[in-house]
């Protein structure tokens, strides 16, 4: 298991760079599509890892991911909820706003993912040590 949480926290973090390489080159266009994937595959990581970050000590962080993602997703919702009632000048606040926030919380997220693989290695490291002196 932690070989594919290595994996998937490499995969995300190259794919985040690459993401942030390509803003000047297409200055914004297409990169809303990365984003979205980006989004759901980090998305579906906490999922999957939420309860070994629980299990290892890590539930105050991995729950702040939570409630940043939730705020930022409500933000997403009220662009289109309100997209009529709002002017276009508060729009694009908002919009700019939950896109800014997104990408401190990609790399909160990427920062816990990377204490807790780190954590699961040592752990495993240990192990390695007790086991072999018997």
């Amino acid at each position: 298991m932690l070989r594919i949480r290595k994996v998937d926290y490499y995969c995300q973090l190259i794919l985040v760079s690459c993401l942030m390489l390509s803003v000047p080159l297409f200055y914004f266009v297409g990169d809303e599509i990365g984003l979205l994937l980006f989004g759901c595959w980090q998305l579906i990581s906490a999922i999957a890892n939420s309860p070994a970050f629980i299990h290892s000590g890590y539930k105050k962080p991995i729950l702040l991911y939570w409630i940043l993602c939730i705020a930022d997703l409500s933000l997403i919702a009220i662009i289109f909820l309100f997209e009529n009632k709002l002017t276009e000048d508060t729009l694009l606040v908002i919009f700019w706003l939950a896109i800014g926030s997104s990408v401190f919380i990609v790399l909160y997220y990427l920062r816990i993912y990377y204490r807790l693989i780190e954590l699961f290695s040592l752990r495993n490291e240990l192990d390695g040590l007790t086991k072999s002196k018997h």
